[in-house]
């Protein structure tokens, strides 16, 4: 008689809570990916290329500085009623942008209150899904996951420089408003599940004690500096293709994000079991040097088909990279403080954008975006450079 099989079937991932989480992330990604197109809205006010990488990269520095509080309320509170805040508080904060008129520091007030709420709708959302997701299919579940956001972030530019053209900014910011309530909306549905920490491990002492605690788990420092430069080459690629496009002669940016987040969800759905066999690093190596290539030929514009091609090589190292290093901070830090540490690692890619948007926006500005896309797209190098001392270090704890 031949044997019988000895492996384990896998845990149960594709749930109704999962699908009703991937439904809450798709229109609230919606939402959030309106504002990849707010460099149109600085230039329309009068701003200029350096001015946008001011107001990202001083908006994301807000939001960077509130993620450790949003990680800690999610551990505390609870996910539910942070998705319902931050979802309710994001319908709200496209509604001031109505009454701009100047680049002037109206634009900064909204461009901050957009961004911490993205930042912490974000965190929240790949903290539900983390809670959902078995951890043997860790990569997989935020690979799945995280195509609604992908998908999200292909059609959101798309529609809205339609909109723009269409029926101008109004229009635009009202958009953007509906498919937050309509996340929203569907957040009632979210299960309510009890706080990860107990109330004497929420109170401000223990609570940096834990943040502390997390942030420096072996192994994670590395994790969020390689996050780091993950953010960098998105923000790169999310907010200076738009204007670039428009300064070489072309109408529309739109075949670039819909190329990034068609090739991005593809490497997700047929390779989100392949992300956990290979492991973050044989699949970050190639991942950041492709990454990186999509960038650099961003250079040669208005060249016939370099928007598209472009776009599927940032897909996949987007699609890639962001799943591996989210399973593998997770994999470093106590379980109890899961929140905690998803706000920390998308905290970091944020980071990313605090440091690169506003060197996006000055060698844009003094060196032409030709440059500035072929140093970031070098800038890549350092996230690979940085998972081979990753790959040492592990090996040294084996021997």
């Amino acid at each position: 008689m031949p044997a019988a099989s000895t492996a384990e079937p896998l845990p149960p991932l594709y749930t109704r809570a999962f699908w009703t989480a991937c439904a809450v992330h798709v229109t609230g990604g919606l939402s959030l990916a309106m504002f990849l197109l707010i460099p149109l809205l600085v230039r329309a006010l009068g701003g200029s290329d350096l001015t946008i990488g001011l107001v990202l990269g001083v908006s994301t520095a807000f939001s960077v500085a509130a993620r450790p509080l949003v990680g800690l309320m999610l551990d505390a509170a609870g996910r539910r009623p942070v998705l319902l805040a931050a979802g309710a508080l994001n319908v709200l904060s496209w509604l001031p942008f109505l009454l701009l008129r100047t680049a002037g520091p109206g634009l900064f007030v909204c461009s901050i209150a957009h961004t911490v709420v993205w930042g912490a709708l974000f965190a929240a959302y790949f903290t539900y899904a983390a809670d959902l997701t078995p951890a043997s299919r860790r990569a997989e579940g935020i690979a799945v996951f995280g195509v609604f956001g992908m998908a999200a972030n292909g059609l959101g530019p798309a529609l809205g420089e339609s909109i723009i053209a269409g029926w101008g900014f109004p229009a635009f910011f009202l958009t953007a408003a509906g498919f937050g309530l309509v996340s929203l909306a569907l957040t009632t549905l979210v299960p309510a599940r009890p706080p990860a920490l107990r109330a004497a491990d929420a109170v401000p002492h223990a609570s940096r004690r834990s943040l502390i605690e997390a942030a420096m788990s072996p192994g994670m420092p590395l994790v969020l500096a390689v996050t780091l430069v993950l953010g960098m080459a998105i923000d790169a690629a999310f907010f200076f293709v738009t204007p670039f496009t428009r300064d070489v002669g072309l109408a529309r940016s739109g075949p670039f994000f819909a190329s990034y987040a068609t090739v991005s969800i593809l490497i997700r759905l047929l390779g989100r079991r392949v992300l956990d066999v290979l492991g973050p690093h044989r699949v970050s190596y190639p991942a950041f040097a492709i990454f990186g290539i999509g960038l650099a030929g961003l250079a040669h514009l208005p060249a016939p088909g370099v928007l598209v091609l472009c776009g599927a090589a940032c897909g996949i190292g987007h699609g890639s990279l962001f799943p591996v290093l989210n399973a593998l901070a997770i994999a470093r830090a106590p379980a109890r403080l899961q929140g905690t540490v998803v706000s920390l690692h998308t905290a970091a890619l944020d980071a990313g954008a605090v440091l690169g948007t506003p060197l996006c926006g000055l060698l844009a500005e003094h060196a032409g975006f030709p440059i500035m896309f072929r140093v970031m797209g070098a800038a890549c190098l350092l996230g690979l450079g940085l998972m081979a001392g990753d790959t040492r270090r592990e090996r040294r704890q084996l021997t």
